[in-house]
């Protein structure tokens, strides 16, 4: 499964070479009414007048590294998912007041070690809760790791939820992305699909082999039930995965799956993707593939569920998300943005990415603000905004609806 080039090694190109939707429309008012409504926000973002019909998007506070996000409270009936950090509605003829809060994680500090695999020693984080209830295994996408994946706010998002929930979690890497080596000539470091056999592919092997060993450990055992979660190619992988060792569920985040392993697999399948996913493997057919896909399983009695995340506005502090930023520089830099016409007056950002970086390319003086951060500051500016145009991205905007599925597999 080819992948667009990762926004971080776009990101990385661009300095190199510098430096060696709309609301939607609102239906019309009965006369002698009104035809706009307040929304008030507490600890979160989102509050404003919003016309009957509009789209209202609602984004918690953030939280700390020891926090992790509760429910929304107050008009909930009318939210579109309750339990998540962002959610949205339609706006009423009414005013509608929402509370969001948050609460504290469960301590936890991934161990990592060298473990053998097949054929040489493989890099692995993992953790496990007293009495965890299943083993769910994160896989990361094209020219990424085990290190990507933990390092990664999204896949950290994901990691806390899944831990506090009672799963244990196990992170390693394909086989490509330990050596360096293309080893099938695709041009990519990714996991192998093929051979579909548990000890000839080297990827299937270490996956069974470092399971193995962790029961040795006697950290887990093989009672618990298993799953396997990914992203972009690792979600291609998660199918295959899920499908060669039967696993409980598999999950793929921006990836329509094998064609091969969905007309066979029984383990249940969720999808979760990106509206304006514009990666050259995925896209608009992908999306169109996954859905059929997620049909397809279901009309042969196999459980799925199939899930787009939408674009969304960007609230002003938006880039201070992930801590590295702070909320007075994310007002600057949502306000460099908007000057220059990159977020409109709805305070969508305009198109994808890409544009802007070709604007900071060209003249990087012309973008102080963003010129004067960090260069994992702007990594985490342009990461905002892919999340933001739903673009092809890992994201924590479904983390409930996969535990969810984990869980209940559609119950």
């Amino acid at each position: 499964m080819k992948n667009r080039t990762p926004f971080f090694f776009i990101l990385v190109m661009a300095l190199t070479t510098i430096l060696s939707c709309s609301k939607n429309d609102s239906p019309a008012p009965p006369a002698g009414s009104e035809d706009s409504f307040t929304v008030i926000v507490n600890n979160g973002y989102g509050s404003g007048s919003y016309k009957i019909g509009d789209t209202v998007h609602l984004f918690s506070n953030h939280y700390a590294d020891n926090q992790l996000f509760d429910k929304w409270t107050g008009d909930v009936a009318l939210l579109k998912a309750p339990d998540e950090w962002h959610t949205w509605f339609i706006m009423p003829n009414r005013k509608v007041s929402v509370t969001g809060s948050v609460k504290n994680s469960v301590a936890y500090t991934l161990q990592y070690e060298q473990i053998m695999g097949r054929d040489r020693l493989k890099p692995v984080y993992y953790y496990f809760p007293a009495g965890h209830k299943g083993v769910v295994y994160l896989l990361h996408g094209t020219n990424g790791s085990a290190a990507s994946v933990v390092g990664g706010y999204e896949f950290q998002l994901l990691i806390r939820d899944l831990i506090n929930d009672n799963f244990g979690v196990v992170i390693t890497e394909a086989e490509e992305a330990t050596t360096g080596i293309d080893a099938n000539g695709d041009g990519k470091l990714r996991w192998a699909i093929l051979p579909a056999d548990i000890n000839t592919n080297v990827d299937f092997a270490n996956i069974r082999i470092l399971t193995e060993s962790l029961y040795n450990k006697g950290v887990t055992n093989s009672s618990k039930p298993k799953y396997a979660i990914g992203m972009s190619d690792g979600g291609f992988f998660s199918s295959a995965l899920s499908f060669m060792y039967h696993y409980r569920a598999g999950v793929n985040y921006c990836s329509q799956g094998s064609p091969v392993v969905i007309a066979t697999t029984l383990v249940p399948t969720l999808f979760c993707m990106e509206r304006n996913d514009d990666n050259p493997s995925v896209g608009q057919a992908g999306n169109a593939a996954a859905l059929s896909n997620s049909n397809s399983l279901n009309a042969r009695g196999v459980c799925s569920n199939y899930f787009v995340n939408e674009r969304s506005p960007v609230y002003t502090a938006r880039f201070a998300r992930q801590g590295d930023i702070t909320v007075a520089q994310s007002v600057s830099i949502f306000n460099e943005l908007k000057n220059k016409g990159f977020i409109d007056d709805n305070n969508y950002f305009v198109g994808y990415s890409d544009a802007f970086l070709n604007a900071y390319q060209n003249s990087p003086g012309s973008f102080p603000v963003i010129n004067g951060l960090s260069f994992s500051q702007k990594t985490t500016v342009l990461g905002e905004i892919n999340l933001s145009v739903a673009d092809h991205h890992m994201y924590s905007d479904f983390n409930r609806k996969t535990l969810r599925f984990l869980n209940t597999l559609c119950q």
